[in-house]
């Protein structure tokens, strides 16, 4: 007859299983302590996705995006800007839809920002493809960026 080899947890004790658990579970909770406080000190803002008309503060630049409309043949998206060094307002807008990211058409018209006043504040219309579905709108400024859902 052959033997068969069975396995025993003869050589564990049992205070060696609870103090080895003890240890994991301590060094979960350190672990779980470490990211809290990790987010918590966290400075970076948050991208929410923000409804139209919504005025966000992107690099002290105030923006909104006040409509979306989407006909055959583009998308036009109306601006507003307010805040210093506005060098074009055309400049950090990009558009999310049919899986693509755009940034606005070469025909888009934007007025030039008169540099000479300290505030600047521009309204336009910015033109993009045509978006097939919600286009979300996204301007970037300096490391910044707040986003719009369209409707």
């Amino acid at each position: 007859m052959q033997r068969r080899l069975q396995r025993t947890l003869n050589g564990v004790s049992t205070r060696k299983l609870i103090v080895t658990s003890l240890i994991c579970g301590i060094l979960i909770v350190i672990a779980g302590t470490v990211k809290l406080l990790q987010t918590a000190n966290d400075t970076g803002r948050t991208i929410g996705l923000f409804a139209l008309g919504t005025n966000v503060e992107v690099s002290g630049v105030d923006v909104a995006v006040r409509s979306v409309q989407i006909d055959d043949e583009k998308t036009l998206v109306n601006v507003t800007m307010r805040g210093p060094e506005i060098a074009s307002p055309v400049a950090g807008w990009s558009m999310l839809a049919n899986g693509e990211i755009t940034t606005p058409l070469d025909s888009t018209n934007c007025p030039a920002v008169d540099a000479s006043e300290e505030i600047q504040q521009v309204s336009c219309t910015l033109e993009f493809v045509v978006a097939v579905g919600t286009p979300t709108l996204l301007y970037s400024r300096d490391d910044e960026k707040a986003q719009w859902l369209g409707e």
